[in-house]
C-alpha cells in the first residue's frame, strides 16, 4: 500500500513538473520572440558554468531511472520510474530553452536571463570591466528578486552601453 502512495506522489510531482515546465517554456519562448522582433543594440553574454554538467547529470539520472525500471518488480516501482522520467524530460526541456535564450540591450528594453526589463521599469546596474549586473534600483528596491547574474559584453561597446543605459535610466 505504501508503494502505491509513493508511486502516486511521484505521478503527482510529474504532473506538477509538466504544468510548471509548460509555463516556463512559454515565458522563455515569449522572451525569445521579443529578442527576435527587436533591434539588438548591444549583445550581452551569459556565463555558462553548468552547461556541460547539468545535461550530464540529467542523462545520468535518466539512465539510473531506466535501470531502476528494468529491475522493478512491483507496479508501484513503475509508477515511480515513469514519474521520474517525466520530471527529468521536463527539466531537460526547460534547461535547453534557458540555454537557448539570448541576452541583449534592445531598442525596446533589456533582455536579461529569464526576464525582460522595459525602459519604463526602475532598474540599476553595475559595470565592472566587461561585466554588468542589473538590479532593482540603487536603494535596494526589489534588488533580491530582480538581480541578474553577471553578464559580459565586448569591451568596444562599453561607452555605448553606459550611454544607452544612462539615457534610459534618467527618464
Amino acid at each position: 500500500m505504501l508503494g502505491y502512495i509513493v508511486g502516486a506522489a511521484f505521478l503527482l510531482l510529474a504532473a506538477v513538473a509538466v504544468v510548471w515546465g509548460a509555463f516556463a517554456i512559454r515565458k522563455l519562448a515569449r522572451l525569445n520572440a521579443r529578442f527576435k522582433n527587436a533591434i539588438v543594440l548591444i549583445p550581452l553574454y551569459k556565463r555558462y558554468k553548468w552547461q556541460f554538467v547539468m545535461p550530464a547529470l540529467m542523462l545520468a539520472v535518466l539512465i539510473g531511472d531506466i535501470v531502476y525500471m528494468a529491475l522493478a518488480k512491483a507496479p508501484s516501482d513503475y509508477m515511480v520510474g515513469a514519474g521520474l522520467i517525466v520530471i527529468v524530460v521536463m527539466l531537460s526541456a526547460v534547461m535547453a530553452m534557458m540555454m537557448l535564450t539570448k541576452c541583449a540591450v534592445l531598442d525596446s528594453g533589456i533582455v536579461v536571463p529569464y526576464r525582460f526589463i522595459e525602459w519604463t521599469e526602475p532598474y540599476d546596474y553595475k559595470i565592472e570591466g566587461t561585466s554588468i549586473i542589473f538590479m532593482g534600483d540603487a536603494e535596494g528596491f526589489d534588488t533580491l528578486g530582480a538581480a541578474t547574474t553577471r553578464l559580459s559584453f565586448d569591451d568596444a561597446n562599453s561607452d555605448k552601453l553606459k550611454f544607452i543605459l544612462e539615457r534610459h535610466r534618467n527618464r
